[in-house]
């Protein structure tokens, strides 16, 4: 089985893979090729991994498969997906999957798509900490200095949200093309007339599409039966299956 895990972002992605990747013969990705990737209209990166992954199940060699090697984690599970000796489950979980489900749906019918979604207000207040440019006290200081002196920008957030000129907040060559913009008056009020369009256009989703496609609530991660249900949904037999910790932890946040 293919599963691709969706969600906002800072929704529970990094629980869901935990839980993947505890099944025996099993490999999932978190976010394993950003850089190739923008929110819609690049639909052949995804094509690419669609079938890399199910030659990969086929029997394949596991390493003739494109990551982005400059992010740690993808380069981890890459050479650990290399040192397996059978791949019954592979995936990928990561927020930019949704604009090109339908299309992956008709590519490849042996796709399970599982889209977590945390509570709205709790994702905004997440997405802002996360989107912070975080410095040590004295290295803000030394950069508010340097910022004088040379007459560059000093930025204490970035906005994926939002179409901006960097005057603001900070550009990000990788993760500003691979979210959608919204015409909105603060940064806060994109964030959630983002979560509201991903999750409206989730719900499309799930009822075009059926057992193919399915949203859960991230609140329910941790628990027993509901791990046993999600297993059982992405091809994993109650007898096989290794249940995990999965709670978001307030502390690092994911």
């Amino acid at each position: 089985m293919i599963v691709i895990g969706l969600g906002s972002g800072r929704s529970g992605t990094a629980s869901l893979a935990k839980l993947l990747n505890a099944q025996r013969d099993a490999l999932c990705f978190h976010e394993m090729n950003p850089s190739a990737v923008r929110f819609s209209g690049t639909p052949r990166p995804f094509l690419n991994t669609i079938d890399e992954f199910q030659k990969i199940l086929d029997g394949g060699d596991p390493a003739m498969l494109t990551v982005d090697l400059s992010r740690g984690v993808a380069a981890k599970a890459y050479d650990q997906l290399c040192r397996m000796q059978r791949v019954r489950m592979i995936g990928d979980i990561a927020f930019y999957y949704l604009t090109y489900v339908e299309r992956l749906t008709r590519h490849n019918p042996n796709i399970r798509f599982v889209c977590l979604r945390r509570d709205r207000e709790e994702t905004i207040q997440s997405w802002m900490r996360k989107s912070a440019v975080e410095r040590w006290r004295s290295k803000r200081i030394a950069d508010r200095i340097s910022s004088l002196i040379t007459r560059e920008r000093y930025h204490e957030s970035r906005n994926f949200w939002m179409d901006h000129d960097g005057s603001r907040w900070q550009k990000d060559p990788v993760w500003d093309k691979c979210f959608p913009k919204f015409a909105a008056k603060t940064k806060r009020e994109a964030v959630g007339m983002y979560w509201d369009y991903y999750y409206e256009q989730a719900e499309i989703l799930g009822q075009k599409l059926g057992e193919v496609f399915r949203v859960v609530d991230t609140e329910f991660l941790g628990e027993a039966n509901f791990q046993t249900e999600l297993l059982e949904y992405c091809g994993i037999p109650v007898h096989e299956q290794v249940h995990v910790d999965a709670h978001i932890h307030r502390s690092s946040e994911e």
